[in-house]
């Protein structure tokens, strides 16, 4: 309804006069984000890594973070304590300060965030700056969170992760999973051909799963944040992350996406992921 250029980028970029200024606005809540199992200090930086990832897959760091809480006041005093704990431990990582924020109640208890930055030059969004052959990487495996979601167990706790690089070509995060970045990536391009190699996607343990029956690709499907930072950089360029994909640019307005597992062709992405909220 507000917005101007609807999945333009995963953070809002706003041009000033010395440059952008970024923003991004993120809501948790025990429930919703599979809280209820998870250590209260690990919640905390899962909650900061998550918003602070809108503003890194756009290359740059946080700078500003603002909170507004609605507390279950049946909580005691030191399960928050931790959970702001968790929070500085990122903000200091990144260097960035927490100017303040509200308070309120809610049960089960619910958090609203804010971070911001600014950059000199055009950040990196998720409509590919050149559309030149490009490799796709990821900042590190998933399928995690959701497996942790399915099995009713503690989040894992998330990596602090460099910005991706300010040359990166287009980006997103997996704040709703996988197969979710990706539709990011197909509702703002056209002509965009994507192969990628399921198996370097997934975690290791996930490579070959204990659980009897379980499909490892469902955990790609799903849709659980793990946050992690899916960036192309032009074809050929080092990068300290997980090469998951190749790809390249045609002259139709189809996007094609393609995948194999383990080297063998595995299918196309036709349809958006179900969402499951």
């Amino acid at each position: 309804v507000h917005g101007s250029k609807p999945y333009f980028a995963d953070a809002e970029i706003v041009k000033t006069g010395n440059g952008f200024n970024l923003y991004s606005i993120d809501g948790f809540s025990e429930t919703e984000d599979f809280f209820t199992r998870t250590p209260p200090r690990r919640i905390g930086r899962n909650m900061a890594m998550a918003a602070c990832a809108d503003l890194l897959v756009c290359g740059v760091v946080p700078e500003i973070w603002l909170q507004s809480w609605d507390i279950d006041d049946s909580r005691e005093v030191d399960y928050y304590r931790e959970i702001a704990e968790g929070v500085e431990e990122v903000l200091r990582h990144y260097g960035a300060k927490c100017i303040g924020g509200d308070l309120g109640a809610s049960n089960p208890w619910s958090c609203t965030t804010v971070v911001q930055a600014h950059s000199p030059k055009p950040p990196v969004t998720r409509i590919a700056r050149e559309r030149v052959p490009f490799d796709l990487y990821a900042s590190g495996s998933l399928g995690d969170a959701n497996l942790a979601a399915f099995l009713k167990q503690p989040m894992p706790e998330f990596e602090l992760r460099d910005p991706v690089p300010s040359g990166a070509l287009f980006a997103t995060d997996t704040s709703g999973g996988f197969f979710d970045a990706l539709e990011n990536f197909r509702r703002v391009n056209r002509g965009m051909e994507l192969t990628i190699e399921l198996a370097e996607v997934l975690s290791e343990k996930l490579r070959k799963p204990d659980i009897p029956g379980l499909d490892p690709i469902w955990t790609l499907i799903g849709g659980v944040g793990e946050y992690e930072l899916i960036f192309a950089v032009p074809k050929g360029t080092h990068v300290e992350a997980v090469l998951i994909g190749e790809g390249k640019f045609s002259g139709t307005e189809e996007n094609v996406f393609r995948f194999s597992y383990e080297g063998e062709a595995f299918g196309r992405m036709k349809s958006p992921p179900p969402d499951y909220r």
